[in-house]
């Protein structure tokens, strides 16, 4: 009794009391916001592996939309040539991986009379062997597709419903169809591109944050596209599921993904409470992932399980130590303070100085242990988050590698002409781009600026490339060149993007020039004594924003040892620190500067300097593209 009544027994029971409190508490407060904290960064999980699968469908999609679209021009010329259109659609298929069908559905008696006729190529299930037949037929009467009502109804492209095309590629499919329009205007087929369901279910499927989760993909009525249940795709969906659980939020959540609404929902589902992250994939379909919140949870119940174990060791140890140990209490603040000192250069994974004591000592030691727990926790969930930008940066420095591998990089060696070009995006993908093509003695070139930046703009410049070497490889005349290209990238342009372009032809023999400006900047002719000046060409507006609009051809002769330069806009308008652009007056005086030794790769090199000196530390606010001509004689 008299022990209990001490100095030591009351300072002891005291820093027990306190200690157990105070640690009790901290458990509290560390498992409050440990519970939010690892909630949030649970649905933060999910939602960027949604993003990630999101995006790599989308892009998936949008290739064999950009792939299907880059035919229907093809298709209108040689609509009349029954082996043409087979060709074309085993074409389709062997370009693109992906797309395990493809057919050219003719409107009823417009092909020679015939009622059906779609020749149809695909690839047999489980091979990549291509075969092809004439898809029509009375027991598969595909004017009752929807594949084919939907597209010939409203005159756009179209993703059909999941279905199994039996009769057809006899697979789980989608099919993207797009309505080809003869020169009246009116549809006169469809042309279709099939995805096969089994490779976007893998795709869906191994999207799989935590153990238990899963991920749902549903179309516009709610049926399911892809389930960890392979029996309830195509035939259940997300409505019925909810009615037959009476689950009220379940039946939320379908109405929220058919809706193409992004969010989280938390609920109750088969008795476990989960969350799910969903989002629109595409322009017609939905993507979730369900997770319960006991698989995000179970590894912090351990941990507070084995906190609260050490707690009890700690307490009792330190009811039975308290007296030997306060007439050490200097030594180990002096040992801390060593601790303290490591920390601050690094190392958070110091040795703590043994305490077997539970009075503030036993705190500050918990305390230590507390933070060099947190920073190790923290600079992990740091390096996480870098590695998954690292990676991100990484697949647009791919795309960015893809793109510049679009324009020549090499330029050859001619008698009659130089030539160099130089494209620098303002993001790791641009819209701009430049392209030239020989024929014997005449040029082909192009320079051109999509609006907008980024991904979007980098494959609409992709398209437009395409279009142009397609076109100028074919020696089509330079009055149809434009009018073309322009008619190529405004079908299916439904974002209402367009493109500046500057298209010329040069007959290297006679130097006689002809050229179209769809709304480009106007380009610098250098003439041999050194004096420069603006081309001032028609007025065209850009490609892709009226398909119907007749493009102006103009025409000159050049003189000997005369100089070209065109650009984007992306000279003119590059802005210094105070937002001063570098404008027309600098760059004629630069060209006027120019010594007639200089070749075009110097003048082309020598110009980008010229724009890097006057902007400085400015980041670069648009895609700068420099190419440069020079005729021998």
């Amino acid at each position: 009794m008299r022990y209990s009544r001490s100095f030591s027994a009351r300072l002891t029971s005291a820093i027990l009391f306190n200690t157990s409190i105070l640690f009790l508490a901290a458990i509290t407060v560390v498992s409050f916001f440990s519970h939010r904290l690892i909630g949030e960064e649970a649905q933060n999980s999910a939602a960027n592996a949604l993003r990630s699968t999101k995006l790599d469908i989308e892009q998936t999609l949008r290739e064999v939309e950009v792939a299907a679209g880059e035919l229907q021009w093809v298709i209108l010329e040689h609509r009349d040539d029954t082996a043409m259109m087979y060709h074309i659609t085993r074409e389709l298929l062997e370009s693109r991986p992906n797309i395990v069908g493809s057919a050219i559905a003719f409107r009823s008696e417009y092909h020679a009379g015939k009622h059906f006729f779609s020749p149809y190529s695909y690839r047999k299930s489980q091979s990549d062997e291509i075969l092809s037949k004439q898809l029509g037929t009375p027991q598969y009467d595909y004017f009752q597709m929807e594949w084919y009502t939907a597209p010939m109804e409203s005159g756009k492209p179209h993703w059909s419903e999941p279905y199994f095309d039996e009769g057809g590629g006899e697979q789980l499919m989608t099919t993207y169809s797009i309505p080809l329009k003869d020169e009246k205007g009116e549809t006169f087929a469809i042309l279709t591109a099939d995805i096969n369901l089994e490779w976007l279910s893998e795709k869906i499927l191994a999207t799989k944050p935590y153990a238990n989760s899963y991920t749902i993909l549903i179309g516009k009525s709610g049926h399911y596209i892809s389930h960890q249940d392979p029996k309830k795709i195509l035939n259940d969906n997300l409505f019925s599921e909810a009615k037959r659980s009476d689950n009220m939020n379940l039946a939320g959540l379908a109405h929220k993904m058919v809706a193409q609404e992004t969010g989280v929902e938390k609920f109750r589902l088969n008795g476990d409470i989960v969350f799910a992250v969903y989002g629109p994939v595409g322009d017609a379909w939905s993507a979730a992932i369900i997770s319960p919140y006991k698989d995000v949870f179970a590894p912090m119940m351990r941990m507070n399980l084995i906190i609260i174990l050490v707690a009890a060791f700690g307490l009792f140890f330190l009811f039975a130590a308290c007296v030997r140990t306060i007439r050490k209490l200097t030594q180990p603040i002096t040992e801390f303070s060593v601790v303290a000192l490591n920390m601050a250069k690094g190392n958070f994974k110091a040795r703590l100085p043994e305490v077997k004591t539970q009075d503030e000592i036993r705190k500050l030691h918990d305390s230590f242990e507390y933070m060099q727990k947190s920073i190790t926790s923290y600079i992990t969930e740091l390096k996480s988050t870098t590695i998954q930008n690292e990676r991100f940066e990484s697949e647009l420095n791919i795309a960015r590698k893809i793109q510049m591998g679009m324009v020549p990089q090499e330029f050859p060696e001619r008698p009659d002409c130089h030539l160099s070009a130089l494209l620098r995006p303002a993001r790791e993908v641009g819209g701009d781009l430049y392209d030239f093509v020989f024929h014997g003695d005449s040029l082909y070139f192009a320079v051109g600026d999509v609006s907008g930046k980024g991904v979007p703009a980098a494959l609409f410049m992709a398209m437009t490339r395409s279009a142009f070497r397609f076109l100028a490889a074919r020696k089509t005349p330079t009055d149809d060149l434009t009018i073309l290209i322009n008619q190529a990238i405004s079908d299916g342009n439904e974002n209402n993007m367009f493109v500046t372009l500057f298209i010329g032809k040069i007959n290297l023999k006679t130097r006689h020039f002809e050229y179209c400006n769809a709304g480009h900047n106007p380009i610098i002719i250098i003439s041999p004594d050194g004096t420069s000046e603006f081309l001032h060409a028609k007025s065209n507006i850009a490609a892709g924003i009226i398909s119907e609009f007749k493009y102006q051809t103009e025409e000159m002769d050049l003189a000997p040892h005369s100089r070209l330069l065109i650009y984007t806009d992306g000279v003119t308008e590059a802005e210094d620190s105070s937002k001063a652009q570098f404008g027309d007056e600098r760059l004629l005086d630069f060209t006027r500067a120019i010594k007639p030794e200089e070749n075009p790769q110097e003048i082309v090199k020598q110009l980008y300097t010229k724009i890097k000196e006057f902007t400085g530390d400015a980041v670069q606010n648009d895609d700068i593209t420099i190419f440069a001509i020079e005729l021998d004689s």
